[in-house]
């Protein structure tokens, strides 16, 4: 497949916007557990908690939150967090359903949310929180020109 072609097939969509069964996608894959032993939280997440965080996400003039989709399909979320207006800079995560991942799937969509955040929000940094034994995603920011700022592996771009 070409990357252009690729990249077209590939969305962010606020998740404000999304259908009830939509809602249910992402915290059904907010539950994968190749999902959850990457980010802070770990247990389950429980409709009424997945309900509390959409809330939360909906009312925040801070925290911003987009389902990605390849091909119509969500695969996936993206969040930028701890946006600040007056200096320009946020923290972002994503993560991508186990079901849709295939090579060259996590690249474009980090290529594809850098560029967004940066002409959307006019960031002058973008900051992102990687645990430690996440390897893969620690070699592939430092690809993408993260550098690391903090021994806990918080990166700036």
């Amino acid at each position: 497949m070409n990357l252009k072609s690729f990249l077209n097939n590939l969305n962010f969509e606020n998740i404000i916007s999304c259908s009830e069964v939509e809602l249910k996608k992402i915290k059904d894959i907010r539950n994968e557990d190749n999902i959850r032993k990457n980010m802070r939280t770990k247990h389950k997440i429980l409709i009424k908690e997945h309900s509390e965080w959409f809330e939360k996400i909906k009312n925040s003039k801070k925290n911003f939150f987009y389902v990605i989709k390849y091909k119509n399909n969500i695969i996936g979320g993206l969040g930028l967090s701890n946006y600040n207006k007056n200096e320009l800079f946020g923290e972002w995560s994503y993560y991508i359903s186990e079901k849709t991942k295939f090579i060259g799937l996590g690249a474009s969509i980090e290529y594809k949310a850098i560029e967004y955040f940066f002409n959307s929000y006019k960031l002058n940094s973008l900051f992102c929180y990687v645990l430690k034994h996440n390897s893969s995603v620690l070699k592939m920011h430092n690809r993408f020109g993260f550098e690391k700022i903090k021994f806990i592996n918080y990166f700036k771009y």
